[in-house]
């Protein structure tokens, strides 16, 4: 290689190592002060290079570009580098390394060091639920073992801000929030580098490299961060710097290692909260269902008496003459059986699935019903805030039950504030994916709307948010109301495969949010298809009778038994069917053994199951079967007649 001689001394003369330059003849004529100390003379200028290194070959014999040469005990390395070889003045580059054998003691202890407090932090990580304690505690090691002067841990929080932890004994924070910001400038592109490179960055004070102005900001000479990643999301990192020294392999070693326990750390203390939550929540869940069960004990029996108290009052109403009074009192009639089957429902049907009764629901319409109601109604002194998506998510289900839920959401948000702050109420199109899956771990992934209460009231306490969903649990007086309110609305949720989650704090206010599946608009009905024959299977007398007088009068024939027994020798003798609605509790066989004896004798005439327990629909897989379509009782005419029409 041909180097003038001012270039290479101007090269020798920035570096911290020890340089010397020699000539042909084996003379030094140049070195830097590091050489000088490391020969231990006062003057090396003219001296010859064996005078310094005795143990050294003449120079003016090396034949290679670079040499290495090993002084003895230990002293150090020499290192000869043949420059400008073909000039008249043959020179040579001299670089003294010495050895530090306490370096190898140092990183041995340093190393044993690192595995005693890597247990005691797999051992803290037992026992200890606190990200940030143990953030803290894995800090204080990393700057130790490392051996650097500042620390700290940046743990990043999609939901709320980032949270920093720090070990700064040398105060060299002075402004916490001009850190922060800095910090987080900067994470802008360093996050983006370690998703490429995915291990700890070093950053030096050069202009350029990324990140150098944070070691102007904390005031030191190097700074080590490294990541940790957790399912693949950076979620924290470990940032540690030294004043005055370099970092070595092993300490930069030391903070990766210390990383990946965090990711751990963060790994594990997130399994443990979702492992804890979703228990509580399938504790509240079994809980709920458990008392649902109980009531629904009741179910068929009462029923069968609305559905009876239904149908007479329909054929009433068709063959007695029209009068006021008379109307007025069947009106009466109806409306009273009405609310017992609305609030019977309420009940019955909490925790069971898909409701009785389904239409589309477009979530806009109803929100904007629900705001005209509550500016007409709700005191001026409350201050009502919306905010609703241009086009939620159709939904599925009964439009009723769903209006009720909301409305009694914004009225107990209304009680809530005492009659004074602000209620907001607003909705969106919300989709469950991987990514937010462990968020609600209850609901199965797909699109939802989502509908929230927001109220500033005086919030829940924490020990009351898991009774709250509970039938008669109430923090009003008794005057105010029965405490069926929300053990109803999460039925009425639940039924509609969807689920509500209440968030509160103290002094601040509550949300419920209710999620309910997206929906695609179902075909257009069939129209009616009279001249059909329905055989029509229920041991209850007066409803079978009330049912087939009704269906006659809407002109299909009707064929009358009261056992499964009796309707597999109808149709295997007698009669063609077009449809059968069995019911689901007779005695002997029953509507589920007698359909599946149907299809076993290859009948393939839809079916309907009619049945007054609501748990029955819970517990079925209707078209593995054979089961066309189900009816809760007691029955909405006008919804059965519509199901009959599709079928047949």
């Amino acid at each position: 290689m041909a180097i003038s001689k001012s270039a290479v001394l101007q090269i020798l003369k920035t570096s911290e190592r020890a340089y010397a330059v020699a000539d042909k003849n084996d003379k030094i004529i140049w070195h830097n002060k590091y050489f000088l100390e490391a020969s231990g003379k006062e003057k090396l200028t003219g001296i010859q290079v064996k005078e310094v290194f005795p143990s050294l070959p003449e120079l003016n014999l090396i034949k290679s570009d670079v040499s290495v040469f090993e002084l003895p005990d230990n002293q150090g390395i020499i290192k000869v580098t043949l420059i400008d070889s073909t000039a008249h003045n043959d020179r040579f580059i001299i670089e003294f390394v010495p050895i530090d054998r306490s370096n190898d003691q140092s990183e041995k202890n340093s190393g044993l060091l690192f595995q005693k407090e890597m247990q005691n932090i797999l051992t803290l990580l037992v026992k200890e639920n606190s990200l940030d304690v143990l953030s803290e505690e894995i800090l204080f090691r990393v700057i130790s073992i490392s051996r650097s002067n500042f620390g700290l841990v940046i743990v990043f929080d999609e939901k709320k801000e980032s949270r920093f932890i720090t070990v700064d004994p040398e105060k060299k924070i002075t402004d916490e929030t001009e850190i922060k910001n800095a910090l987080l400038s900067n994470f802008s592109f360093i996050s983006k580098w370690f998703a490429i490179n995915k291990k700890p960055l070093l950053i030096k004070p050069e202009q350029g490299n990324i990140g150098y102005n944070l070691t102007e900001i904390f005031r030191l000479k190097n700074i080590v961060i490294a990541p940790c990643f957790f399912d693949n999301k950076l979620v924290a990192a470990i940032l540690v710097g030294k004043n005055d020294k370099n970092y070595l392999a092993s300490e930069m070693n030391v903070v990766e290692q210390f990383a990946i326990l965090l990711s751990f750390a963060t790994s594990s203390i997130s399994t443990r909260e979702l492992n804890a939550t979703l228990e509580n929540r399938l504790m509240q869940a079994q809980k709920l269902e458990t008392i649902g069960k109980l009531t629904s004990g009741m179910a068929h029996d009462f029923s069968n008496l609305l559905s009876s108290i239904f149908g007479s009052l329909n054929l009433l109403k068709k063959r007695v003459t029209p009068r006021e009074d008379i109307t007025r009192l069947l009106d009466n009639i109806e409306s009273c059986s009405i609310r017992a089957k609305d609030l019977t429902k309420g009940l019955l049907s909490y925790g069971k699935p898909t409701p009785k009764r389904k239409e589309l629901i477009k979530p806009n319409h109803l929100l904007s019903e629900i705001s005209k109601v509550i500016n007409q109604t709700f005191p001026k002194n409350i201050t009502f805030e919306s905010n609703i998506a241009e086009k939620i998510f159709d939904i599925l289900g009964n439009g009723t039950e769903i209006y009720q839920v909301l409305l009694n959401l914004c009225v107990n948000a209304k009680e809530a504030i005492e009659g004074k702050g602000t209620i907001k109420l607003s909705g969106k199109n919300f989709n469950l994916n991987s990514q937010n899956l462990m968020e609600h771990p209850l609901l199965e992934k797909g699109n939802y709307a989502m509908i929230s209460v927001q109220d500033s009231g005086t919030g829940i306490k924490e020990e009351n948010i898991q009774q709250i969903f509970d039938p008669y649990f109430s923090t009003k007086v008794k005057e105010t109301g029965s405490g069926l309110g929300l053990y109803v609305t999460y039925g009425i949720i639940k039924a509609h495969k969807g689920h509500i989650e209440v968030t509160s704090v103290p002094d601040a206010g509550t949300r419920f949010d209710v999620f309910i599946p997206a929906f695609e608009p179902k075909e257009l009905e069939k129209q009616p298809a009279p001249d059909k024959i329905i055989l029509l299977v229920d041991d209850e007398i007066m409803l079978r009778d009330l049912l087939a007088e009704l269906l006659e009068s809407n002109g299909y024939y009707v064929v009358i038994v009261s056992t499964g027994e009796e309707a597999l020798k109808v149709l295997t003798e007698e009669i063609r069917a077009d449809l059968v609605i069995i019911d689901y509790n007779m005695p002997g066989m029953n509507g589920l053994e007698c359909i599946k004896k149907i299809r076993e004798l290859k009948f393939t005439m839809p079916i309907i199951l009619s049945s007054g327990s609501l748990s029955v629909e819970e517990n079925l897989n209707p078209a593995e079967i054979g089961i066309n379509s189900i009816l809760s009782k007691p029955y909405e005419f006008e919804s059965m007649l519509g199901t009959i029409q599709k079928l047949i």
